[in-house]
């Protein structure tokens, strides 16, 4: 049976905790984990991205979750070249950073003192690292800007992505369509082959400047699958907010072919992470549990079924 896991790119957001999806008995952060491990075998951690957590946050994570749950963390915003809250910095680094800045105000990585970025990196590895040592870490995600396009500059931040981040299993995911435009592409994904580092495949919207659905497969550990919903009309939109941009179910005739290629990557790597990020209301639950249907990995939910009693 090919190694398959699927999940969401949350448990914990708005959306889905205002949706109806958590049982009315489940209100608190351990019940609410507990409940999603019980439903899926995998999540990615998007608060990550916003602010490193504390270590005891991280050993509740992995306390709460079963034995074969798989952790994807989402690599802190300052990494992957967008800029984050003062506020959201760890305090000991807080107090480094020059007091122009206000907590509301944010900050790029430019900002933090050159001797002390190694030891933001080296923090940030520390906490999730837990999780690694649990057995229970999937993959480290590095999600680039929609406006860092394929360069110089940037084959050289995947160099350096593919340097630092073991013993941990990396994935890039770019947003910008010039990374696999003939000339680059070939020289893209042999950097990825390298250093082991795996494309991650995307579903999303098709304009001018977002990245096709192609299937390269880059690592030997696995592959990585994100669905970001197919809602053109607010990808680009200035000022959307996250749910109007991700606000798109996916119907079973869309999902179809990507089951067929999902089961080809499969048959080439150690795991398959194939990950729901339509993240308005339930969408991406219910997507996740339409995928693992098609699959095979879950049985279709049963529907009541009403007799008819001649009345």
């Amino acid at each position: 049976m090919p190694d398959i896991k699927v999940g969401t790119c949350s448990w914990s957001d708005k959306a889905l905790l205002s949706s109806g999806w958590y049982p009315k008995n489940i209100s608190d952060a351990e019940g609410r984990l507990k409940y999603y491990a019980s439903q899926f075998c995998t999540v990615e951690v998007d608060s990550t991205f916003y602010a490193i957590p504390e270590s005891e946050t991280v050993y509740a994570w992995a306390a709460r979750a079963p034995q074969n749950f798989r952790f994807n963390i989402k690599a802190y915003g300052l990494f992957t070249f967008h800029s984050v809250q003062r506020a959201s910095l760890p305090s000991w680094l807080r107090k480094e950073v020059s007091e122009r800045f206000s907590d509301g105000e944010r900050i790029k990585f430019s900002d933090i003192p050159r001797s002390l970025r190694l030891e933001l990196w080296d923090h940030f590895i520390e906490v999730v690292k837990p999780l690694q040592q649990m057995g229970k870490m999937g993959y480290l995600l590095f999600q680039l800007p929609p406006w860092a396009g394929f360069s110089e500059r940037m084959v050289r931040y995947i160099e350096k992505i593919g340097k630092i981040s073991p013993p941990l299993k990396a994935a890039v995911e770019v947003r910008n369509s010039s990374w696999l435009h003939q000339y680059n592409r070939e020289r893209f994904l042999d950097i990825l082959k390298e250093y082991n580092l795996a494309y991650v495949i995307v579903d999303e919207p098709n304009l001018d400047w977002t990245v096709p659905g192609e299937t390269p497969v880059t690592a030997t550990w696995g592959s990585v699958v994100r669905f970001h919903g197919r809602n053109a009309e607010t990808w680009s939109k200035k000022g959307a907010s996250v749910q109007e941009r991700f606000r798109y179910l996916y119907s079973e005739k869309e999902l179809i072919p990507w089951k067929n290629s999902i089961l080809d990557i499969s048959s080439r790597v150690g795991t398959v992470y194939c990950m729901f990020n339509n993240c308005f209301k339930n969408y991406s639950v219910r997507n996740a549990r339409d995928m693992e249907v098609l699959i095979g990995l879950k049985e279709p939910e049963k529907k009541l079924v009403q007799q008819d009693l001649g009345l």
